[in-house]
């Protein structure tokens, strides 16, 4: 009998997928199990029967819907930016008659602000928006104004100026994948309308949009949720703060897990995460399907 023998691919393909077993699948399944047994302080399993002790005190904790509908505006607001911008900008690559030479040294200049690592980008920010040492704040001074500018410090703006940092970091990566699908756009397409009479604004909305629509959906999804779980640049730039103002699911994950040592209740808060994840994931991708 003939020995079976393994396609060279499988061992080609085998350390990535070990790697992809051991640092995503297993740390996501433990991850669960926290959520239902670990009862304690600490990462040991404490209890012999799954409960829902931890989902439930996540779920009945007073910031619980704060902290969610906080995590929906740095999300949503993020998401709308890079998308918006990253529309517009790429509209003007695209379509204006600019010299190629100017085209691609803008493309360099976009690509500036998501080529910084995220830890700079929120120290750079926390140096422009402070109102001891940042430019707008000395502007202030010197002119004699009484206002204090110091958003990162006020409630009601610290939550804004970090989705706007957010939404400066990241638009150039938008900007290219909505620019390489406006490319993709056959050019007789615009052509013929020209010929039938459309203006620019016209091409826009009833060619552009409509050809690049499920790219935008999809880049939108996934832009929430990996926003929605985005921890540097919020802790960097105001560890939640102040007065909680700032303070959205990863953080809280975080202060949960590593400065109250209740591993239990992070993993709950975490699931809860993943789960809203996966809905807003199913509900674009069905928006996708029926095109």
């Amino acid at each position: 009998m003939p020995k079976a023998k393994i396609s060279p691919a499988y061992l080609f393909v085998f350390p990535a997928m070990l790697f992809f077993i051991l640092l995503a699948i297993y740390p996501s399944a433990y991850v669960i199990i926290l959520s239902f047994f670990a009862t304690g302080k600490g990462i040991t399993i404490s209890a012999t029967h799954p409960s829902f002790s931890n989902i439930s005190a996540v779920w009945e904790n007073a910031n619980f819907g704060k902290f969610m509908f906080q995590t929906f505006y740095y999300a949503g607001g993020a998401t709308l930016l890079h998308i918006l911008l990253g529309f517009t900008l790429a509209l003007i690559l695209n379509i204006l008659p600019l010299n190629p030479i100017f085209t691609r040294t803008m493309r360099t200049v976009f690509l500036i602000p998501w080529a910084i690592t995220p830890t700079v980008v929120a120290i750079l920010f926390r140096i422009l928006l402070s109102p001891q040492v940042g430019p707008i704040a000395i502007y202030l001074k010197t002119t004699g104004s009484p206002v204090i500018f110091g958003p990162l410090g006020q409630p009601a703006w610290a939550l804004l100026a970090v989705t706007l940092t957010n939404g400066w970091m990241f638009t150039p990566f938008y900007l290219l994948m909505i620019l390489s699908a406006m490319q993709a756009i056959d050019p007789g397409i615009y052509e013929a309308a020209v010929v039938d009479g459309a203006n620019g604004f016209q091409q826009i909305f009833f060619i552009t949009i409509p050809m690049i629509k499920n790219t935008l959906l999809t880049l939108g999804m996934f832009d929430f949720v990996t926003t929605a779980g985005y921890f540097d640049l919020t802790w960097i730039m105001t560890q939640g703060g102040p007065i909680k103002s700032s303070e959205i699911i990863s953080t809280w994950v975080y202060r949960t897990a590593f400065q109250s040592f209740e591993f239990g209740k992070a993993s709950a808060i975490g699931l809860i995460l993943f789960l809203i994840s996966v809905i807003v994931s199913i509900i674009v991708l069905r928006a996708i399907n029926k095109e």
